[in-house]
């Protein structure tokens, strides 16, 4: 401070504590002189502290309460604003008053906006006043920020737990601090493109429980230089022909061409394919092929006989010699394939005559010494085993 400034600073204090003595005396000898006491006239000042909203100062006022020492400083006060202690508490020398303005904080939560009247004059502090913390979530600004009286707007978005399958692979629980899904999924790395599926929409809110499913689609074009063109069939229908027979009468030959295919993958998986250009480089040549179509004789059921082998077959398949059921077990004696063949039988013992399903059956009787191989039905019959 210049020399001048100081001398005139000091000179205006004295002059003031010479006023208050002067006034302090001549109010003493009024006092004296009339006899009596002096009524609602305050001698002297009170020296207290004031912190608005965190500075602080020190003042001398004439003043009884908080009230009178504030509306001697000029500060007014609003219904949202605090003040401690109260306004109408008496004040002393040392006392200190706190005066904290009242700010609009406007809350933007997930997109969801709210009001709210604070005191503190940072986010932080403001949050901490409201007991929402939100101490993980993601802030339009710094906790450290300052919040004019004018207020402040401010956008939270807090972290949510998903489960998200993204491009095939295995679900997984996630922990994402987003407001929509395409945010989530930019947040774990995923570029949407416009041929990708995502479900639910990439716009739509992100809400904790959700599961996110990402399908990526893409596409490339591929060149084939020699590509072998099947050659075609020309069938013709022969009634000489048992049904399921054919006979190559021209072989033919294939063709070859270069051609460019546009591939879809989803999930790096090929999906489709579709030809974009071609170019024949050797014609096919047609392959011509004789197809039976005459019906082929039904298998004979067999007639019976009154024979012990009868016998059995209507213990054992009902008598039905050319019965196939599938289970295995063919003929009327029901043979398995491999004791048929064991024993000289061709074919399926279904697709064998009477005659030759009871020549295999004596061998195997013989050879094992008795019926033992029918037991149920040789039992029943009361034959040797």
């Amino acid at each position: 401070m210049p020399v001048s400034s100081t001398t005139s600073w000091v000179r205006n204090i004295a002059s003031t504590r010479r006023r208050k003595a002067i006034l302090v005396g001549g109010l003493a000898a009024a006092v004296v002189a009339t006899g009596g006491t002096a009524y609602g006239v305050k001698t002297s000042q009170t020296d207290v502290i004031i912190s608005v909203d965190g500075k602080a100062k020190d003042v001398s006022v004439h003043a009884d309460t908080v009230g009178d020492v504030l509306e001697a400083e000029g500060i007014e006060i609003g219904d949202r604003d605090a003040v401690a202690p109260s306004i109408d508490t008496k004040v002393e020398d040392g006392s200190a008053i706190s005066v904290r303005y009242a700010r609009k904080l406007s809350l933007e939560v997930d997109g969801k906006p709210q009001d709210h009247w604070v005191t503190a004059t940072t986010v932080g502090g403001a949050l901490a006043e409201l007991g929402r913390d939100y101490d993980r979530a993601e802030l339009s600004t710094s906790r450290g920020a300052y919040i004019g009286r004018d207020g402040m707007s401010l956008d939270v978005i807090t972290p949510k737990t998903v489960k998200v399958s993204l491009a095939g692979k295995k679900t997984k629980q996630v922990s994402v601090t987003a407001l929509t899904v395409g945010d989530a999924l930019k947040d774990l790395g995923v570029q949407l493109e416009r041929r990708d599926k995502v479900s639910p929409a990439s716009d739509k809110a992100l809400k904790s429980g959700q599961k996110i499913v990402f399908t990526d689609f893409s596409a490339k074009n591929q060149r084939v230089a020699r590509e072998t063109i099947e050659a075609p069939v020309k069938e013709i229908e022969d009634s000489s022909m048992t049904k399921g027979d054919t006979q190559v009468v021209e072989e033919g030959s294939d063709g070859v061409r270069s051609v460019t295919y546009r591939i879809v993958y989803r999930n790096g998986e090929a999906v489709s394919r579709k030809v974009l250009e071609q170019n024949v480089i050797e014609e096919a040549e047609t392959r011509v092929v004789k197809v039976g179509t005459k019906e082929e004789a039904p298998a004979a059921n067999f007639a019976g006989g009154d024979t012990v082998w009868d016998q059995i077959a209507q213990c054992e398949s009902g008598g039905n010699w050319a019965i196939n059921t599938g289970n295995g077990y063919y003929g009327g004696l029901q043979f398995d394939e491999q004791t048929w063949h064991a024993y000289g039988g061709s074919g399926l013992p279904s697709e064998n005559s009477r005659e030759t399903q009871i020549a295999i059956a004596e061998k195997v009787r013989d050879d094992r010494g008795g019926y033992g191989s029918w037991p149920a039905c040789s039992q029943a019959l009361g034959l040797p085993q």
